[in-house]
């Protein structure tokens, strides 16, 4: 009969109400203990927590794209709620002569709006010009591609914190200080993993990231190009 009252149908499964959403999200992403395990041990050894979830156990560290998707959504979030003003990537300079089919301001928004989508194309670039550099190493295209999801993550739990503290204090330039403290941790991160007692490292994963960047930049303008001449608007 369809107006029977819901509590009557199964009495075997409890109502969804708001503590079924919360229960559901926590089991998602692991936050009752995962994902602040992985956050933790990625301020402190990231390269063992990865190595960690390659090779030996993957129980306890929340999933790669998972962590990655999360704290891009948070940082949309704290950016939005708290209406942070911050510009993360820009193509509004002058792009030598083809400004007249770029649209620098429409590319530039979508991007800023989008950062999770943006972190993930950013990450899967610099895990290639990373798997270049590092090819003695032995880690394939996709291991790479785990790491940069967990350190450009993080880079982003680290922004939001400081939108918190900019939006807290009243001082905007602390984003930008998040911003730069972000980026070091990405290629830190990145040295640490291939071995976190050579120099060597450092310098190429800082290599790596600067040519990812510049890589999903040349990649948007070549997207502009040929939507121009496909005449997509």
């Amino acid at each position: 009969m369809n107006g029977l009252d819901p509590t009557e149908k199964n009495q075997t499964l409890k109502r969804i109400n708001s503590s079924y959403i919360i229960h559901e999200i926590q089991h998602l992403l692991h936050l009752e203990s995962g994902f602040l395990f992985t956050v933790k041990q990625l301020l402190l050894k990231p390269g063992k927590l990865v190595r960690s979830f390659i090779f030996e156990d993957r129980s306890k560290i929340t999933k790669p794209v998972i962590f990655l998707i999360f704290s891009a959504a948070l940082l949309t979030l704290t950016f939005h709620f708290f209406h942070v003003k911050y510009e993360f990537f820009s193509l509004n300079q002058k792009i030598g002569n083809i400004d007249s089919f770029l649209e620098k301001k429409a590319i530039s928004e979508w991007v800023n709006a989008h950062i999770g989508y943006t972190s993930l194309a950013i990450g899967f670039l610099i895990a290639l010009w990373t798997r270049i550099f590092f090819k003695k190493h032995k880690y394939n295209i996709f291991e790479i591609t785990v790491l940069l999801c967990y350190s450009i993550g993080q880079a982003l739990l680290i922004m939001s914190l400081f939108a918190l503290l900019a939006f807290a204090f009243k001082i905007n330039a602390l984003v930008l200080i998040g911003t730069f403290i972000g980026y070091f941790y990405v290629f830190w991160s990145i040295g640490q993993f291939f071995g976190e007692r050579q120099l060597i490292n450092y310098v190429k994963s800082l290599i790596c990231c600067v040519l990812g960047t510049i890589s999903f930049r040349m990649v948007l303008i070549l997207l502009a190009y040929i939507f121009y001449h496909l005449g997509i608007k």
